[in-house]
Parts: structure tokens; C-alpha cells; sequence
């Protein structure tokens, strides 16, 4: 036990500083990437002045939309971050040749492939923070921390989420190579279905009850509603909490077991590596 904690904990920070270097190397992207996320956030902050007033759907937000449309856009990004972290490590190591070196260690892939959202996790919590600290200091952005541990927790579980929708995404890459409609599908709901821009209150009902099977709609409720002053946990909240949690199993479940299979298929086939 203690030597497999050693080796995961070796091969986790390899994968890291593998991924940090590669991002450090361009320096000035980083930076671009940063002064991108303050233009965005002012962006958002002019268009929320168009839907100032009271609005029967944002009430539960204070009438703010552009703290609504903050969290939709920040939990959106890291959402679609790492949901398609696999999909695009997949597509990279075929072209690289680096698949046929994975395969061929003595850890399983779907393990070593596993590694791979470590820096994308990362980035995009960093990402949501600079966002935020954006938002606050320059916008005058409210935020009450008061639930800080049960947001930190609605995060966690909508990170397993993502990360069972990349393995679904990585397994139809490795099956059948050319383009991914999968990915095309979750960025759809996530955007549409998913309550970033507009609350799924306002939805026709078919559509609504559709929303309600994406874990990005549970996530958005429960942190926009903590992140408000004097709000606190209840039962419509614990609602959100179970669904997101129950959600999130489904989809790493699934996306764990159509990986493997994708990953014996191709063995079998012989045609893993090939892009």
C-alpha cells in the first residue's frame, strides 16, 4: 500500500510539472490568458447593466444578474475544462507517439491517463479564482463566505462529474478516432440547458425537467445561492446536493467503464495507437 502511494504520488507530480512546463513555456499566453479574464469580466459586467431592476427570475439572486452571469460563465469554464481533458490528451499522445510507451507500462492506462487532469484541475479552480477576485475588487462584486465549505464541496462533486464525461469522451475518441459529438453535446447543455447565462426556471417544461439531469444546473443553484448573504443550507439546497452527488457517480461510473473498454478494445484491435 505505502509503495503504490509512493508511485502514484511520483507519477502524479511528473504528469504536473510535465503539464506546468509546457504551459510556462509560453509565458506570454499565460499572461494573455489573464488579461483575457479581466476583459471578459468587464464584458459581463456591461451587458448584466442591461437586466438591472427587478426581474421575477432573478429575485432569488438579489436582482443581480451580473452575479448570476459570473458564476454561470466561471463554473462553465472549469466545467468544460476538464471535461474534455481525455478527448484532447487522447488526440495528442496518438500524434506524438506517446500512447504506445503508456500502453506498454506496468500501471493501467485508464490510471495513467488519470493523471492528466491534475493540471487542468488546477488551472481552471485558478482560472475561477481570478475570475472572481476580478469581479471583487474591480466590480464590486458581494460575496458572503459564510458556506464557503459546502461551495468548496459542490465544486468537488462537480469536478467528478466532468471528469466522468472526459473518460465517456475519451472512450469514443479512442473507438472511432474522427471528430467527437460527445464533446459538441455537453458543451450544448452545459451552455443552454445548464442555467450559465439565463436560469432553467424560464425553460418550457420538457426542457427544464432535461436540465435537470446535467450536474452543472445542481452545482450553479447550490453556489450561487451560498455565495448570497444570510443564506443557508436547506431543504431545496440538500435537493441540489443529492442530485449533484447522485449525478456525479452516474457519470464517473459510466465514463470509467466505457474507458476501459474503449482501452481493451483498442489492445485487442490493435489500432490504440493509431490516430
Amino acid at each position: 500500500m505505502k509503495e503504490f502511494l509512493i508511485n502514484t504520488y511520483k507519477r502524479s507530480l511528473a504528469f504536473f510539472k510535465k503539464d506546468l512546463i509546457n504551459q510556462t513555456s509560453y509565458r506570454l499566453s499565460f499572461f494573455l490568458n489573464i488579461v483575457s479574464i479581466f476583459i471578459a469580466v468587464y464584458v459581463f459586467f456591461i451587458f448584466s447593466k442591461l437586466f438591472e431592476g427587478s426581474n421575477n427570475y432573478l429575485e432569488n439572486f438579489g436582482n443581480d444578474y451580473f452575479f448570476f452571469l459570473i458564476f454561470g460563465i466561471t463554473i462553465s469554464d472549469l466545467v468544460l475544462r476538464i471535461s474534455a481533458v481525455i478527448n484532447t490528451e487522447v488526440r495528442n499522445y496518438q500524434l506524438t507517439g506517446m500512447f504506445e510507451e503508456i500502453i506498454n507500462l506496468k500501471a493501467s492506462t485508464i490510471e495513467l491517463l488519470s493523471y492528466s487532469f491534475i493540471y487542468p484541475i488546477v488551472y481552471s479552480i485558478f482560472r475561477l479564482l481570478i475570475f472572481l477576485f476580478f469581479a471583487v475588487i474591480f466590480f464590486n462584486l458581494s460575496l458572503a463566505f459564510t458556506n464557503i465549505g459546502l461551495i468548496i464541496f459542490a465544486i468537488f462533486l462537480t469536478l467528478i462529474s466532468c471528469i466522468g464525461i472526459a473518460y465517456t469522451a475519451g472512450a469514443y475518441a479512442l473507438a472511432f478516432k474522427k471528430g467527437n459529438p460527445l464533446s459538441s453535446i455537453n458543451q450544448l447543455s452545459v451552455m443552454i440547458l445548464g442555467g450559465v447565462f439565463f436560469p432553467t426556471a424560464i425553460l418550457p417544461d420538457w426542457l427544464s425537467s432535461i436540465s435537470q439531469l446535467i450536474p452543472i444546473t445542481h452545482a450553479l443553484e447550490i453556489i450561487r445561492y451560498l455565495f448570497i448573504s444570510n443564506n443557508y443550507i436547506n431543504s431545496e439546497v440538500i435537493s441540489h446536493f443529492i442530485s449533484l452527488a447522485l449525478l456525479s457517480l452516474f457519470f464517473l461510473i459510466i465514463g470509467l467503464v466505457v474507458c476501459h473498454f474503449a482501452i481493451k478494445n483498442g489492445k485487442k484491435n490493435g489500432n490504440l495507437t493509431i490516430y
